[in-house]
């Protein structure tokens, strides 16, 4: 909760004249994802993920945002619930949205390699996402639907 206020705080700060600031910008997400496991097992994520902006369209000639950020969250499944904790690039323009992240999956004393993509249409908060674990050398792939609610943290990156 305290990590959340002090990015508030921030961003109302930077936002007062984003251009002057040395922060780059970024974003705090809150998301939900429903989604399936490859033998049909129904789940549900809770995650929250902060980002800051690597390259912006405004100091690069690139049509879009790139975002280093991190995720941690909490997945429900059959009774039980596990932990992760993932470092994501995330690529975003008004048309689509593209991700990648790497992490692990912590199951009570235990931590398993993480990975997971993401696609999306940039209009809307809303993205298709597939992530992967290895327990014991057998992959266990999922797939899901998340729905995002991104509080930007403005910056430079996002002032001409």
């Amino acid at each position: 909760a305290i990590y959340i206020v002090s990015l508030l705080i921030i961003s109302h700060t930077l936002a007062e004249n984003p251009w002057e600031s040395s922060f780059p910008g970024g974003y705090l997400s809150l998301g939900l994802q429903i989604g399936k496991t490859k033998d049909k097992t129904r789940y549900i994520d809770i995650q929250i993920s902060p980002s800051i902006v690597l390259i912006g369209p405004y100091k690069h000639d690139l049509p879009g945002y790139l975002f280093f950020g991190s995720s941690i969250g909490k997945r429900y499944s059959k009774g039980n619930s596990f932990m992760y904790f993932d470092v994501n690039l995330n690529f975003w323009n008004v048309l689509f949205t593209l991700g990648t992240g790497r992490g692990v999956l912590l199951d009570k004393d235990k931590t398993y390699s993480r990975n997971k993509y993401w696609g999306g249409l940039g209009f809307i908060p809303i993205i298709l996402c597939t992530d992967n674990y290895y327990i014991n050398n057998n992959k266990y792939k999922q797939i899901g639907i998340m729905g995002t609610l991104p509080l930007p943290i403005f910056g430079n990156n996002f002032s001409p």
